[in-house]
């Protein structure tokens, strides 16, 4: 009997997909693993005031339209930060090979903020007045870093249940906040701002893989002494 991985042997595996293979995952591997996200993660007033817009397989035009939405958005910060001097060079309009993943995916998962109803129990609160922000659309903006901490459960509870499935699993953040820039490009599916982006699949290729390959330099997080510090 093969021993199933710990959570940390799991995420500790997991790495950025530089390009998915072929296959393409059963939808019902994908439902469970995000029925099971939103049955454990928590949220502030149970309002979860956000909503994940799953782009199947077969949503290759929409992928094209999100991975341009990303490129431009990439270049835009780049021309910001040579005009602040915090950078000499851009990538010359190329696009970023490591956000590939947003446009060949067999699942690519967009989060955008979403006000929420209050539930019963609130709905009593607010009679009694209580303010609940997440009801207000006019308050998203304000209560976005809640959400986006949220969200952020969310995906890590995702990409565990995939995971758990040999699912491999990627992210960027990389994009046009302005959800209007969304609907120039026809990009209608969402009301609201998007929060994070995130793609599923079985993995062809990594990206430290690519790295390792071209470079003896190493792309490595911060050591655990610079993160934390006992008070």
């Amino acid at each position: 009997m093969t021993k199933e991985k710990s959570h940390f042997d799991l995420l500790e595996n997991r790495h950025h997909v530089k390009e998915y293979d072929v296959d393409i995952p059963p939808k019902e591997l994908i439902d469970e693993a995000l029925y099971k996200a939103w049955k454990t993660t928590p949220s502030k007033n149970n309002a979860m005031p956000y909503k994940v817009f799953v782009l199947g397989p077969n949503e290759w035009q929409k992928k094209r339209l999100v991975h341009q939405m990303v490129h431009s958005n990439h270049k835009d910060a780049e021309k910001r930060a040579m005009a602040r001097g915090e950078a000499t060079r851009t990538e010359g309009g190329r696009p970023n090979p490591y956000y590939e993943h947003i446009k060949k995916n067999p699942y690519l998962f967009c989060i955008h903020a979403q006000p929420r109803e209050p539930n019963e129990f609130y709905t009593r609160q607010v009679e009694l007045g209580m303010f609940f922000d997440q009801a207000w659309p006019s308050r998203v903006d304000k209560f976005i870093d809640t959400s986006a901490v949220e969200v952020g459960m969310f995906i890590q509870n995702l990409s565990t249940y995939l995971l758990e499935k040999k699912i491999d699993v990627s992210y960027t953040s990389c994009f046009f906040r302005d959800i209007k820039k969304w609907h120039e490009v026809g990009l209608t599916y969402a009301d609201y701002r998007p929060i994070m982006l995130m793609t599923a699949g079985y993995k062809k290729v990594y990206r430290k893989d690519i790295i390792k390959f071209y470079s003896e330099l190493s792309d490595i997080k911060p050591e655990f002494k610079d993160m934390v510090k006992w008070i």
